[in-house]
């Protein structure tokens, strides 16, 4: 074989396949159904907060007043989910039985950090084909106390003290940049938490039908409540 041969692009069925693929994910004219929703997250003193709303919508049709987008991955470790919700579901399946195995071999609870760099692995190595989600994955551990991060489809992760994900982000970020200070309450949190998710409830049409909350604790179990809004 010659030198400039090895310069020359190889275009196999393997290849082709996989460029018709990607110009017809992208170029696709089929009508997508939009989804929307609201989850929020905050950190405060000794205690990580997450809260969503409760609607699952597709365009303008309201699928499910009871979707569940908060869940428990550990003890000591919960997520939020936004997006497609098959996706999202395999992934907390995902999440939840590496999270075990590690516990298992190791003995003790994963680190905040360490569960959102595998979550992240696994979005990165589909980046093409990327998983439509927007996940915030809040918990607190003896080495790093209440940790936050927002990770996104492509993989990216962002620690923060406070974020939100969603088609009501904005209306909620409003709230959480203006009420937010640092070693909040317990109290003081939870208050936030609701007040952000109903100013997006109240304003977006793709968020409503209650907040769930979850407190997670340093030194003893979450807490969770349900608040339901009249709309």
């Amino acid at each position: 074989m010659r030198n400039e041969d090895l310069l020359k692009p190889m275009n196999s069925n393997f290849s082709r396949n996989n460029e018709n693929r990607l110009y017809n994910a992208q170029n696709s004219d089929s009508n997508t159904l939009k989804t929307g929703t609201t989850t929020v997250g905050l950190i405060c003193k000794d205690a990580v907060i997450l809260g969503t709303d409760k609607r699952a919508s597709m365009a303008y049709f309201v699928s499910s007043k009871t979707a569940e987008k908060l869940h428990k991955i550990q003890e000591h470790l919960y997520m939020t989910i936004a997006g497609g919700v098959a996706d999202a579901q395999y992934l907390i399946d995902v999440l939840k039985a590496e999270t075990n195995l590690y516990q298992y071999k190791e003995g003790k609870p994963i680190k905040v950090k360490s569960a959102g760099k595998l979550l992240s692995n696994i979005l990165y190595q589909n980046k093409m084909f990327p998983y439509q989600v927007g996940l915030i994955l809040g918990g607190v551990t003896e080495e790093e106390g209440p940790a936050l991060l927002n990770i996104g489809a492509y993989g990216s992760i962002l620690p923060d003290k406070f974020c939100a994900i969603g088609s009501g982000q904005n209306f909620s970020y409003g709230v959480l940049e203006a009420k937010f200070k640092d070693n909040l309450s317990v109290a003081e949190g939870k208050e936030i938490v609701m007040k952000a998710v109903t100013s997006s409830i109240i304003r977006d049409m793709a968020s409503g039908n209650g907040i769930d909350i979850a407190v997670v604790k340093k030194d003893a179990p979450a807490e969770r409540v349900f608040i339901p809004i009249k709309e």
